[in-house]
């Protein structure tokens, strides 16, 4: 299930324009965002009749949905080879790495990612959308592996090929988690501000919150415990005046482990808060206090 969602989210990020042969409201796709593999396949082999690359890349989607990563990374291979439209390759090209990350893979992987970000430099500005992607994969692979200082560089690189609020505001996110990944907490607390200002303006709220409560964790790592206090106060504000309870919840837990008082307040008010809405993960995490 997890690596289901990780493919159908990572693949609606990508469709920020029409530059694809690919129509991602085909059946196939349909039936697999509602976890229904057999019927996938279904349409899957009904689709490969009339559009060979559409159907075996939905199918490859459906076979590494269902823990079979060998043959799914086998069909993306096919899919590059009968891609007509650059963009179809490149998106063959994307999955099959993302596959291999995915399987642990991430030597396999990085090299994939490193070949389709290539690849996509021969576009020139065309493809710059999946350039940055590549890269956001690379740096997280890189990540993976323990090797912070590459990983920064390359979420930088993605900063650069950002072309719009949304895809800038992704790559502040990466580049801060990775600034204070390796201590850099006065970067990390500017690339987060940048960020999370960039997700509210394209309406990311969940995002924004997320991004923020770090920013507050960041301000008093770095020593600016009163400013952090602050920060993560007037998030509280903003939940309650939005109705958005889980990260108000979420808050209420960054500021129990974080404030010199009022400590047992804030964890029972995100206690309340998480077990009213439900948020089994939030409350895993207090019951694990």
């Amino acid at each position: 299930m997890i690596k289901q969602l990780t493919l159908i989210t990572f693949f609606n990020l990508l469709f920020f324009n029409n530059v694809f042969a690919y129509n991602s409201e085909n059946d196939c796709e349909k039936e697999l965002s509602k976890n229904d593999y057999a019927k996938a396949k279904q349409e899957a082999e009904k689709l490969i009749n009339n559009d060979p690359f559409s159907g075996n890349f939905c199918m490859a989607k459906v076979l590494f949905s269902e823990n079979k990563a060998q043959e799914s990374i086998a069909l993306f291979e096919k899919t590059e080879k009968l891609a007509q439209h650059p963009a179809d390759q490149m998106l063959s090209i994307m999955f099959k790495g993302l596959a291999y990350k995915e399987n642990n893979d991430l030597k396999q992987s990085l090299s994939i990612f490193s070949t389709g970000y290539e690849t996509a430099k021969l576009g020139n500005s065309k493809f710059v959308q999946f350039e940055r992607r590549f890269l956001i994969q690379m740096g997280d692979v890189k990540e993976k592996e323990k090797d912070n200082e590459k990983a920064y560089e390359y979420f930088a690189m993605a900063l650069k090929s950002s072309s719009n609020d949304d895809e800038r505001a992704e790559s502040y996110d990466r580049l801060a988690k990775s600034a204070a990944s390796q201590g850099f907490y006065d970067r990390a607390r500017e690339y987060s501000l940048k960020g999370s200002i960039m997700y509210q303006k394209s309406g990311y709220l969940g995002e924004f919150a997320e991004l923020t409560i770090l920013k507050g964790e960041y301000e008093v790592l770095d020593n600016d415990y009163e400013k952090g206090i602050r920060t993560l106060k007037d998030l509280e504000e903003l939940c309650i005046e939005a109705g958005g309870d889980y990260y108000l919840a979420k808050t209420y837990l960054k500021l129990y482990k974080l404030s010199k008082e009022d400590k047992d307040v804030y964890l029972a008010k995100a206690k309340e808060v998480a077990t009213r809405i439900g948020a089994d993960d939030l409350i895993k995490d207090i019951n694990s206090i």
